[in-house]
């Protein structure tokens, strides 16, 4: 995979193309994998440069597998358009914005979780029910390939299975409403409702790769961007233009763009 810090100067083609969207996911892309979601914090210097881009290009969003109100919060930054549950919320005009259709979902899903806690006895697992998704951590258990399989395996004998996707993700599984929204949906929505010609979209997981197809299947001149780590999936760097790595090249990144956008 070519890193992109040898490439530069594709990243000012894109950049030309107005209007220009840069999008990004969050975890394991401007913030660090933690050991659990909750201690999980965004590099401040990643916070900073995307402040100041957000009045230099025409959209600056996030695409978080989180719930739209801890993204908000977990990020911070004003003037960013935020998108949560892979695309199943979204703040729009002053107010949260659920998918429609998705609402039923949300007994569905606790419903699921508790199923799960009852029937899986790993130490170490962490459930996350985060409304119209859930996911179920196995990062802090001894064997994560044991705990990986004894999850699948039990979520497929949930009664609930056939209402959900099942996804794989670091050291997750994730349960999701059957419908057809992802992180490639959310950005398809973005490029129209924006009208952009031109779009970076950053990502480190499974997840991010229907971003990285909805951008090449669009129109518009595109780049997508694999964030690499030791737990990076084969997938992400198949899919991806050019590869960083990690947090630390992603800082490198958003400030090479508030240097080339100075006015």
């Amino acid at each position: 995979m070519r890193n992109l810090f040898d490439h530069l100067d594709k990243v000012q083609r894109v950049l030309a193309s107005r209007p220009f969207g840069l999008v990004t996911d969050v975890d394991g892309t401007i913030s660090w994998i933690a050991p659990s979601p909750q201690e999980a914090i965004v590099s401040p210097m990643c916070r900073r440069y995307l402040s100041a881009l957000v009045d230099r290009l025409d959209l600056v969003a996030v695409i978080s597998g989180r719930p739209l109100s801890e993204v908000m919060g977990m990020v911070g930054v004003e003037g960013v358009v935020y998108v949560g549950n892979h695309g199943l919320e979204m703040w729009n005009k002053d107010a949260p914005q659920m998918w429609p259709g998705s609402e039923r979902y949300i007994d569905i899903i606790a419903s699921a979780v508790d199923a799960l806690n009852n029937m899986l006895d790993i130490d170490g697992l962490f459930f996350e029910n985060k409304g119209l998704t859930a996911s179920i951590h196995y990062r802090n258990c001894t064997d994560t390939d044991f705990a990986r399989g004894q999850i699948l395996a039990v979520v497929e004998s949930l009664s609930q299975v056939g209402d959900l996707r099942i996804t794989d993700g670091r050291k997750v599984v994730e349960l999701r409403p059957r419908l057809e929204v992802d992180k490639g949906s959310a950005l398809k929505s973005l490029i129209e409702k924006y009208d952009l010609s031109g779009v970076i979209y950053i990502g480190d997981d499974v997840s991010d790769v229907d971003a990285f197809e909805a951008l090449h299947n669009s129109r518009i001149k595109g780049m997508a961007i694999g964030v690499g780590s030791d737990e990076a999936p084969s997938q992400l760097y198949e899919a991806a233009d050019f590869a960083i790595d990690g947090v630390g090249q992603v800082e490198r990144l958003l400030g090479q763009l508030v240097e080339v956008t100075t006015d």
